[in-house]
C-alpha cells in the first residue's frame, strides 16, 4: 500500500485531478433553496452581512441587535468579505457555496498530502483516502450549504501537519506560528481548540518546552480576545435563548449544574448510540445484524490504526482522542460534529488496514482470522458503496434542503404579505423570516442541554413561550412541530396568553393576547 515511485511531475498531475474531481462534485451538491435549512447556515449569513454593512459582530435578525458569542469569527468574516465583493442578497449565496466547494477540493488535498507525507502512504492510497474523505455523503451535506464545515477540514489538516513538525523539530518560531493556526482553527470552529492541548502536551512529552510555550502565546493571540468579547457580551442574549444564541460554555455548565452524573450518563449513552451510524454507512441494510457487524469491523480498524497514528503523528492522534472525547459528553447530535473531523476518522482506519494487510501470521487459526478481517473490509467497502451511490442516485442533499425549505417558504411568504416591516414575530423559521422578509423574529420556545435525551415537555414549551411572550410583545406567532400543543394550551386557558387565528401548511397561526 506504499508506492513511492511516482514521479513529482505525475503526483502533481494527480493531486491537480483530485482537487478538480473534488470541487466539481462539490459544485454539484448547490441548491437553489434558501439559506436556513440547518439554522447555522442562517447564522452565518446573517452574521457575514451585519459585519460587511457595518453593523458590527451582531445578530441583527433578533431585537436589540445583541453581539454575537455564539459562534466564533472566523466564517463570518470570510462570508463579509465575499458579501462585500457582491453584496445583493439571496444571488451572493451562490458565491459562499461555491467557495465551500473549493475548501472541499482544498481539504481533499489535504488529507493526500498528510496521508503521503506524514503517514507514508502510496500515491493510489492516498488518491482514495483523500475521496473517501471529501466525497462521503455525509460530508457532502453540508458543503452544498452556508455551513463552516469545509473551510475547518481544509484548514485543520495543514494545520495538523505543521503542529507535527514542530513536534519533530521543535523550533519555537515554527511553534508560534503553529499556535496562530492553531487559534485560527478555533476561530473558524470552537472545538477545534482541542488542537491547542494536543499539540502542547506532545511537545511537553518530547521536551520541547520553549516550542510548547511559543504554541501557547500563538493560540492566545487570537484566542484571548474573543474569550474577552464574549465575557463582556454572553448576556446580552436572553436566558431563553442562550441554547441558540448565547455563549456555549455557559449554556453547557448549567446543563450539566442543573442534570449532574445521571445526565452525562445518558448524554453519553445517546451519544454512543448516535455513533452506530458508522455500521448503517457501511452496511445500509434495514436487519441490526448486520449492521452490528460492519461497526464492529469498522471499530476494530480504527482501534488499530490508533498505535501507528501515535507513532507518525502524535498531535493528530491525541486530537482526535479528545475530540471525539468532547462530542461524548456533548449534548447535541454526533453527526454534524463527526462530519468535521472524517478526514482524519478515514486516515485512522486506513492506517488500521493497513496493519492488517502487513500482518502476516504464520499460524493457520491466525491466518484465518486475517482471512475473516479482509472479507468484512470487503463487505464494509460494498455497503460503504452502496451508501454513497443511493445518496448520489437520490440526490439526498437536495431532499433534506426541499423538506425544510419548503416550509420556510411558506411561512415567509406569509409573513412578507400579512405584516408590517416594524413588526417582530415568533417563529421556528426566525432565521428565514429575516433573511428573506426584512421582519424582525425569534424562535417559538428555548433549546436545553436535558432536550438531548429527555426531549421537552408541553409544560417546558409553554413556560418558554410565556417567556418570549413577555419579553418581546411579538405581533405574530406562527408555530409548528413539537411546540404546537403548548401554543393551543395557552390559547385554551381561562386567561387566554395567545388567539388562534388559522393554519398555514407549515404552521398554526397566533396572536398574542392584548
Amino acid at each position: 500500500m506504499n508506492d513511492n515511485s511516482v514521479q513529482p511531475r505525475d503526483e502533481r498531475v494527480q493531486m491537480f485531478a483530485l482537487f478538480a474531481l473534488v470541487t466539481l462534485v462539490a459544485l454539484l451538491t448547490v441548491t437553489p433553496w434558501p439559506v436556513g435549512i440547518f439554522q447555522d447556515d442562517a447564522i452565518y449569513t446573517i452574521l457575514g452581512k451585519s459585519l460587511a454593512e457595518g453593523t458590527g459582530f451582531r445578530l441583527i435578525n433578533l431585537p436589540g441587535s445583541p453581539h454575537n458569542t455564539h459562534y466564533p469569527p472566523g466564517y463570518p468574516l470570510l462570508l463579509a468579505a465575499m458579501w462585500k465583493l457582491w453584496p445583493s442578497f439571496p444571488d451572493n449565496l451562490v458565491l459562499f457555496k461555491f467557495a465551500n466547494a473549493v475548501f472541499a477540493g482544498a481539504a481533499a488535498l489535504g488529507a493526500y498530502y498528510f496521508s503521503r507525507t506524514r503517514l507514508e502512504f502510496g500515491s493510489a492510497a492516498a488518491f482514495a483516502i483523500a475521496c473517501v474523505s471529501t466525497l462521503t455523503i455525509s460530508v457532502l451535506l453540508v458543503t452544498g450549504v452556508v455551513m463552516s464545515e469545509p473551510m475547518f477540514i481544509a484548514t485543520l489538516l495543514p494545520t495538523l501537519l505543521l503542529a507535527e513538525r514542530v513536534g519533530d523539530s521543535g523550533r519555537w518560531r515554527e511553534a508560534f506560528l503553529a499556535g496562530l493556526l492553531l487559534g485560527a482553527v478555533t476561530m473558524v470552529r470552537t472545538i477545534g481548540a482541542v488542537t491547542i492541548p494536543a499539540a502542547v502536551l506532545v511537545y511537553c512529552w518530547r521536551g520541547h518546552w520553549r516550542a510548547a510555550a511559543a504554541a501557547v502565546a500563538g493560540a492566545a493571540l487570537l484566542l484571548l480576545p474573543w474569550q474577552v468579547w464574549v465575557h463582556l457580551w454572553q448576556h446580552e442574549v436572553p436566558h431563553v435563548f442562550q441554547g441558540k444564541y448565547g455563549s456555549y460554555s455557559a449554556w453547557l455548565a448549567e446543563g450539566y449544574r442543573a442534570g449532574g452524573w445521571p445526565f452525562l450518563r445518558a448524554v453519553v449513552a445517546k451519544n454512543l448510540g448516535s455513533m452506530a451510524i458508522f455500521g448503517y454507512i457501511t452496511m445500509p441494510v434495514a436487519g441490526l445484524w448486520p449492521r452490528l457487524v460492519t461497526l464492529i469491523g469498522f471499530a476494530a480498524a480504527a482501534a488499530t490504526g490508533v498505535a501507528p497514528l501515535l507513532r507518525r503523528a502524535s498531535v493528530t492522534a491525541l486530537f482526535i482522542a479528545a475530540y471525539l472525547a468532547i462530542v461524548l459528553v456533548w449534548p447535541f447530535e454526533t453527526g454534524r460534529f463527526l462530519v468535521a473531523v472524517w478526514p482524519a476518522i478515514v486516515m485512522l482506519v486506513a492506517l488500521g488496514v493497513r496493519e492488517w494487510w502487513r500482518w502476516r501470521p504464520a499460524r493457520l487459526p491466525l491466518r484465518a482470522v486475517r482471512v475473516a478481517a479482509f472479507v468484512l473490509l470487503a463487505a464494509m467497502a460494498t455497503g460503504f458503496a452502496t451508501y454513497n451511490y443511493r445518496g448520489f442516485t437520490g440526490r439526498w442533499w437536495v431532499s433534506v434542503q426541499r423538506e425544510v425549505g419548503t416550509d420556510g417558504k411558506v411561512i415567509a411568504e406569509w409573513v412578507a404579505h400579512n405584516t408590517a416591516m416594524s413588526d417582530m414575530l415568533v417563529t421556528e423559521h426566525d432565521l428565514i423570516v429575516y433573511l428573506y422578509t426584512g421582519r424582525q423574529a425569534v424562535p417559538t420556545s428555548t433549546f436545553l442541554p436535558q432536550a438531548h435525551v429527555e426531549g421537552m415537555s408541553t409544560e417546558q414549551h409553554k413556560a418558554a413561550m410565556r417567556e418570549i411572550l413577555s419579553l418581546y410583545h411579538p405581533r405574530f406567532v406562527l408555530v409548528g412541530g413539537p411546540a404546537v400543543p403548548a401554543a393551543r394550551e395557552l390559547a385554551a386557558d381561562s386567561i387566554p396568553a395567545l388567539h388562534f387565528l388559522g393554519e398555514l401548511s407549515a404552521a398554526v397561526v397566533f396572536e398574542p393576547a392584548r
